[in-house]
């Protein structure tokens, strides 16, 4: 993970290979069948267009220890499948996180040899402090953040199964 920080601007970008095609990564970040099995296990509700909506929606789990039922909204701002999706990025885990400002994402997908695809994630997290430090996974009891999703992510795609069950 790269971090950059600038008064009042916080941007972290993470860059995975997996060897997947383009479009098997592109399913998996989009399609609620896939989200659910990797990550969080949260299933994902994207209408792909501009000004479409984005809604990632708690698993059983963490509604059973107080989520709200939709834990991360935003809006798709760009969508070239299987390219790239941009979005907006609102964490609602609780209060302090719905308080603070909308973030935005970057996911870019780029073939590359011999069937290795390089997966770019860029998370702009200006004036959302406790979200950049849920993210980078440095609030223990939150989870691994960006590195635990796309690492399980990985695991998934090459293996057919989870880093865990």
């Amino acid at each position: 993970m790269t971090t950059t920080t600038q008064a009042g601007s916080a941007v972290q970008t993470y860059r995975i290979y997996i060897k997947a095609p383009p479009q098997a990564i592109w399913d998996a970040l989009t399609q609620p069948g896939w989200t659910a099995q990797y990550g969080y296990r949260s299933q994902v509700r994207c209408d792909l267009r501009p000004g479409g909506a984005y809604r990632l929606f708690a698993s059983q789990p963490m509604r059973e220890q107080g989520a709200p039922e939709v834990i991360i909204e935003g809006e798709v701002l760009k969508a070239d499948p299987p390219r790239l999706l941009a979005q907006t990025w609102h964490a609602l885990f609780g209060p302090e996180t719905a308080a603070e400002a909308v973030t935005r994402l970057t996911w870019q997908i780029d073939a590359g040899s011999r069937g290795v695809t390089t997966l770019s994630l860029t998370h702009q997290l200006n004036e959302a402090p406790m979200t950049a430090e849920l993210v980078a996974g440095a609030v223990s009891v939150a989870g691994g953040g960006w590195n635990w999703i796309l690492s399980d992510l990985k695991s998934l795609l090459e293996t057919g199964r989870p880093l865990t069950r």
